[in-house]
């Protein structure tokens, strides 16, 4: 009788191990979105949008680390203005998340809408590689 009961104690105590771990663990498991994070706390300048200043920053800071050098993700690089304007409709289609594409980044939700916004500028204004 008393092995029975030592052994349920046993169980109940591994089951409230793993489920406090758990809890842990998935509870540290969430997207920040700097833009919901920090909402309000600076505008969305774009005035003067430039690809040098405005998208190529957007894309080394998301896109570079795979889409560059001898072999980048899907064949497309983002670390040159040729780079990209070959490769524009298949870039802004996968940061939209428009169908038929795969979205970008991946794994990663989305970028900000400001810096979809400035990419956004940047190809109405003719792509200038300014």
């Amino acid at each position: 009788m008393f092995k029975i009961i030592n052994t349920m104690k046993i169980h109940l105590r591994i089951i409230f191990v793993s489920v406090f771990v758990l809890t842990l663990v998935l509870g540290g498991c969430y997207y920040d979105n700097e833009e919901d994070l920090y909402l309000g706390s600076s505008p969305c300048d774009t005035t003067n949008v430039t690809y040098a200043a405005s998208v190529a920053p957007i894309f080394a800071g998301y896109c570079n680390s795979c889409h560059s050098g001898s072999s980048p993700s899907g064949n497309i690089k983002t670390d040159s203005y040729a780079s990209v304007t070959a490769n524009i409709t298949r870039i802004q289609g996968a940061i939209n998340h428009q169908s038929g594409f795969l979205p970008m980044p991946q794994n990663g939700g989305s970028l900000l809408s400001c810096d979809l916004t400035k990419i956004d500028i940047w190809i109405r204004e003719g792509m200038l590689d300014n």
